[in-house]
C-alpha cells in the first residue's frame, strides 16, 4: 500500500465542491428524485449543518466518531433512504473524480501499485477510480469525505466491495493500514522464492501483524503472485544470466558514473521504476521492483 500525501490544491478543490453540495441542500431542504421534491428531515439537516465541515475534511478517526453519532439518530427507513441517496446519488455520483484525482497527483492504485487509477467506461470515456475506505453502502454519510476517497484501480476498487476486515469496520483503523495514516510500524517488503529461473514466485514479507492483515484483506499477496511474474523474471535474468555484479555495474558505473545521471534517473531508465517512496505512485510496480532490486544487490 502506498501512503498518500495530499496536495493543497486537491484539498481546496474537494472542499469547494462538497461545501457547495452541502450548503445548497441545507438551504433548500430537499433533493429531487424522479422530478419530485423529496424533503429531508429537519433532524438530518441540523446534523448536516453541525458536522458539514468535519464531514468534508476530518481525519478517519473523527469520521468514524461522527458516523457513530449519526447512527444514534432515530430516523425512519424512508428518511435513511433519502439521506443515503443524497450523499451517494446527489453528491458522490456528481463529484468530478477525474479532476480531483489530477489535482491529488496520485497516478497508480494506492493499494496494489500495479495499475493506473484511470479506467475507461463502455463508451471509452476515461474516469477516475476512487475507493471508499469506509464503504459508502454501509457509511453513506462519509461518501464525500476527503480522507475516505482513495485513488484505486478498477480491480482493487471491487475486491473488498462491502466486505469488512477482521474485527469489523469499527476497529479497522487499528487492524489494517489506512493510506492517509502513515503507520511506520506496519511496513512490508516484496521478495521472491525461486525453484528455477523460469519459475520465480513473488512473496510479501512483514513482521507486522497489522501489515499482514492489510495484505490479506486487500489480497496483495495473491495479486502479485499471479501477476508480477514477468517483472520478477526480467529482474532475475539480469542478475543470474549475467555476471554476479551486473546490476551494480549498470546502476552505479555505466549510468550513474559514466553518464553522470542521478540514481533515480538510472532506475527510471533501466527499470522504468521510481525508487523514492513518495514517488512510487508515479509508475506501476515501483515498490515491487525497488524491493526486489535491493535484494538482488545484496
Amino acid at each position: 500500500m502506498i501512503n498518500i500525501n495530499p496536495t493543497k490544491q486537491a484539498i481546496e478543490f474537494h472542499n469547494q465542491k462538497v461545501s457547495k453540495v452541502f450548503d445548497d441542500t441545507i438551504k433548500k431542504g430537499y433533493i429531487f428524485r424522479e422530478k419530485t421534491q423529496k424533503k429531508l428531515s429537519t433532524e438530518f439537516l441540523y446534523f448536516l449543518n453541525k458536522y458539514k465541515d468535519e464531514l468534508i475534511s476530518a481525519k478517519p478517526e473523527r469520521l468514524l466518531e461522527i458516523n457513530k453519532e449519526f447512527v444514534k439518530k432515530w430516523m425512519s427507513s424512508h428518511e435513511l433512504k433519502l439521506i443515503k441517496s443524497f450523499f451517494i446519488q446527489t453528491g458522490y455520483e456528481n463529484f468530478p473524480n477525474k479532476e480531483f484525482l489530477n489535482l491529488l497527483e496520485i497516478d497508480t492504485c494506492v493499494y496494489c501499485n500495479r495499475n493506473y487509477t484511470l479506467d475507461f467506461d463502455k463508451i471509452n470515456n476515461a474516469r477516475a477510480e476512487l475507493d471508499h475506505w469506509f464503504p459508502k453502502e454501509s457509511f453513506p454519510i462519509l461518501a464525500l469525505s476527503f480522507y475516505n476517497l482513495i485513488p484505486s484501480c478498477h480491480s482493487c476498487n471491487h475486491i473488498k466491495h462491502n466486505k469488512a476486515p477482521a474485527g469489523g469496520w469499527e476497529n479497522a483503523l487499528v487492524n489494517i493500514n489506512h493510506p492517509y495514516l502513515n503507520d511506520k510500524t506496519a511496513m512490508f517488503a516484496f521478495s521472491y522464492s525461486l525453484t528455477s529461473i523460469k519459475q520465480p514466485r513473488a512473496i510479501v514479507k512483514s513482521t507486522s501483524e497489522k501489515a499482514k492483515r492489510t495484505i490479506e484483506f486487500n489480497k496483495i499477496d495473491m495479486i502479485y503472485e499471479a501477476q508480477s511474474n514477468r517483472e520478477l523474471k526480467d529482474l532475475l535474468e539480469l542478475r543470474y544470466k549475467y555476471s554476479q555484479n551486473y546490476l551494480d555495474i549498470l546502476l552505479n558505473k555505466t549510468f550513474s558514473h559514466e553518464l553522470s545521471i542521478s540514481k533515480e534517473e538510472a532506475y527510471r531508465i533501466i527499470f522504468g521504476t521510481e525508487i523514492k517512496e513518495e514517488d512510487y505512485h508515479k509508475r506501476p510496480f515501483s515498490k515491487f521492483k525497488k524491493d526486489i532490486i535491493d535484494e538482488l544487490l545484496k
